[in-house]
């Protein structure tokens, strides 16, 4: 969701495995900002508009696994990163995504840290792995992005071992230039006037960790041609055509022969791709009839995560998404609502798919009339509402009766807790699912404010003085100081985070981006085994918002 910004003023000759971890939040930060726009442009090898999706769900599955993981090895996290996006990839852009991170890992193998040399060997590798998963490789696809720029980081290396931020700018030109090349290289995409959505996401994802080895904020990409969607005279002449169905499925196994199953699955079906070892294989393949291919599964070993959809009702759901007179949101079974204060906050909670945002918190708490509202103007079947604030909670739950439109409250009283929940959400999960989920997530983390005292008051056995900086942990005051980064440090401390958790800060209020920094990396030097993130929140009122998980 954020970036640990490096900040160095000249290029590092090694990277560390913190980098390593840096570059991949970088990424997934960058990738989930454009996420729905890679969705757009899905065209290739089914329109279903579901391939940014699919992208971030992959590394999704991947961060709980790193948790814990800062000052360890480049091949440790490379390997960790590698094995559990295999595990989690979803679709064909994730499995194609895993192996992407599986090259990288047998080029880092052996290394604690990492320089030019190394990861331009991690990046050639990491593009013959790519393309070894797929059964019939086709250039115009995120594969040919993925290949350029492990050219483009090849033709910047010198005799010397050249820094790595030069290794990855070079590499992030060469997937620019690739992109705006794909029309040229796959028909589809000419016919349908857009870019590769696959090879936007490996772009986005590059420029994601470019930005961490910079020490810059994200920023939004600008994609090539101005495409935005697949023309009309496309989505016309697909609109007839039947596409069978996506099979997903783990094998799980001993003595598992990879390349012996994907050839008897590339008889069995098209757009096959079929990665893994002798213990598990991933299979992410298009046929006509799922049920050949199930039974040739099971023979292999015990299966898993097995998802069969039906290609024509995702194509019938993206022709809907475009030029249908249908938002986004229409063509999902579930729509999210949130509550939210503060452009940062904003921005997080749509990258994460909240499909719209009631401006509100504390002192701005919206009418039951304008949470009505923004859940029947989704037009999705059923919502689900975060009201992120105790003084909102029975708000949304009358908005919740008095609506049209079904919705759930899921009872989050802070942003974190929102936050939490979003994390927690599955679009592919039926209501019942994700509300359970959701629920439990909220009990995963703790919350804590640091905002101004607008009186003098002794409250709990704290004395605070009005215009003091204060601490509430769970809504309970905890401590006072006369700045915020000490108010700050006290919060943290009595909360007392276990080795290896995660801890995220949203700045806003009156605090400004260096006093973030600076408050962050104050963390992070007195309470070690942890990792603080500091992101900015733009909330009115609280100088920090703080989630402990």
């Amino acid at each position: 969701m954020s970036l640990n910004l490096n900040g160095a003023d000249q290029p590092k000759i090694s990277l560390t495995g913190d980098d390593l971890l840096g570059m991949f939040a970088g990424a997934h930060s960058s990738l989930a900002m454009h996420a729905s726009q890679v969705d757009a442009l899905n065209v290739f090898p089914v329109p279903d508009g579901d391939t940014g999706t699919n992208m971030v769900l992959t590394l999704k599955a991947v961060e709980p696994k790193l948790a814990g993981m800062r000052g360890g090895g480049a091949g440790g996290i490379a390997a960790v990163i590698a094995r559990e996006a295999m595990m989690g990839a979803r679709g064909n852009s994730g499995v194609i995504l895993s192996q992407f991170f599986a090259g990288m890992a047998v080029a880092l193998k052996e290394c604690e840290t990492f320089g030019g040399r190394d990861l331009t060997a991690a990046l050639e590798k990491a593009s013959e792995q790519a393309y070894k998963g797929v059964s019939k490789p086709v250039e115009g696809t995120m594969l040919t992005v993925i290949r350029v720029a492990a050219e483009w980081a090849q033709r910047a290396l010198t005799n010397g071992d050249t820094p790595p931020l030069l290794i990855w700018e070079a590499a992030c030109q060469g997937a620019w230039k690739a992109l705006a090349q794909t029309p040229d290289l796959l028909p589809v995409l000419k016919e349908a006037g857009v870019v590769d959505a696959g090879g936007l996401g490996i772009v986005a994802m590059m420029e994601g960790a470019r930005a961490y080895l910079l020490g810059q904020e994200l920023r939004t990409l600008a994609v090539p041609l101005g495409s935005t969607a697949p023309s009309a005279h496309y989505l016309a002449s697909t609109e007839e055509i039947a596409f069978g169905y996506c099979i997903q499925l783990l094998v799980s196994g001993e003595c598992l022969d990879v390349e012996k199953a994907r050839r008897r699955i590339e008889e069995l079906s098209h757009s096959t791709i079929v990665v893994g070892d002798a213990t598990a294989i991933k299979v992410h393949v298009h046929a006509d009839d799922p049920g050949p291919l199930i039974s040739y599964a099971v023979s292999l070993g015990s299966l898993r995560d097995v998802k069969i959809e039906n290609m024509d009702r995702q194509h019938q759901g993206f022709m809907a998404r475009h030029d249908m007179g249908q938002s986004m949101s229409q063509a999902g079974a579930i729509a999210l609502v949130a509550v939210v204060a503060g452009e940062g906050l904003e921005d997080i909670f749509r990258q994460y798919g909240v499909g719209a945002i009631v401006s509100g918190g504390q002192t701005m708490n919206p009418s039951a009339g304008d949470l009505v509202a923004a859940s029947e103007q989704t037009g999705a079947p059923e919502v689900i509402l975060l009201p992120n604030n105790p003084n909102i909670l029975g708000t949304a739950q009358q908005a919740a009766a008095l609506s049209k439109t079904p919705v759930h409250v899921v009872p989050t009283t802070s942003i974190p807790q929102g936050i939490a929940a979003l994390l927690a959400f599955d679009p592919d999960a039926d209501i019942t699912v994700n509300l359970a989920s959701m629920q439990a997530a909220i009990g995963s983390v703790v919350s804590g404010e640091v905002t101004r005292a607008s009186r003098t008051a002794h409250i709990g056995g704290v004395d605070v003085q009005r215009g003091q900086a204060i601490a509430l942990l769970e809504g309970v005051l905890v401590a006072a100081a006369d700045e915020p980064a000490e108010a700050l440090e006290a919060l943290c401390r009595k909360a007392s985070p276990p080795q290896g958790a995660s801890l995220i800060l949203l700045w806003g209020g009156s605090t400004t981006e260096t006093e973030a920094q600076a408050a962050g990396e104050r963390l992070q030097q007195c309470m070690s085994g942890i990792e603080v993130q500091v992101v900015p929140g733009g909330q009115p009122f609280y100088e920090f918002l703080v989630s402990i998980g």
